[in-house]
């Protein structure tokens, strides 16, 4: 049976109540703080629907391994501790909105569900670097260009 593990989008968007057991950590709960949101969710804590635990150190370190070798680098540490949750429990599904994470998890084979935004991603995403100026392009991370000494940018390959 696979573990269904919310980020904060799942619980903003009162999520919970689908589900008989939901898996988070506590990063995301220090996260959800408009005042229905909380109320929501001490409800389905109290009723013991949803269990709060923190991923394993081992699983955090397997995250963080991947994160560098893909070059993913905008992630906090509550969607690294979504993640490692989620390749923890598996089998497990992760519901959000934030690409990012959706394209870990693409890279770790971990099933996912968008929240709201009616579209998940499909294709993994590695990060490169783009010289703004000439346009060349660099799979580590620089500050200038080497041929033109222009600025470099962080993109996602397609």
């Amino acid at each position: 049976m696979k573990r269904i593990i919310f980020d904060t989008a799942g619980f903003l968007a009162g999520l919970e109540n689908l589900f008989p057991l939901v898996y988070t950590t506590p990063d995301v709960i220090e996260e959800v703080r408009d005042s229905n949101s909380v109320n929501l969710l001490d409800l389905s804590i109290n009723s013991g629907k949803i269990i709060i635990q923190y991923p394993s150190r081992e699983s955090v370190n397997y995250v963080n391994k991947t994160l560098h070798q893909i070059k993913e680098s905008e992630l906090s540490q509550t969607d690294i501790s979504v993640i490692a949750l989620a390749h923890e429990l598996r089998p497990s599904v992760v519901f959000t909105d934030d690409l990012s994470v959706q394209n870990v998890l693409l890279y770790l084979d971990i099933e996912f569900n968008s929240v709201k935004l009616g579209f998940k991603m499909k294709n993994k995403k590695k990060v490169v670097y783009k010289c703004e100026a000439c346009g060349r392009i660099f799979k580590k991370k620089l500050t200038e260009c080497p041929y033109c000494g222009y600025k470099i940018v962080e993109i996602r390959e397609k």
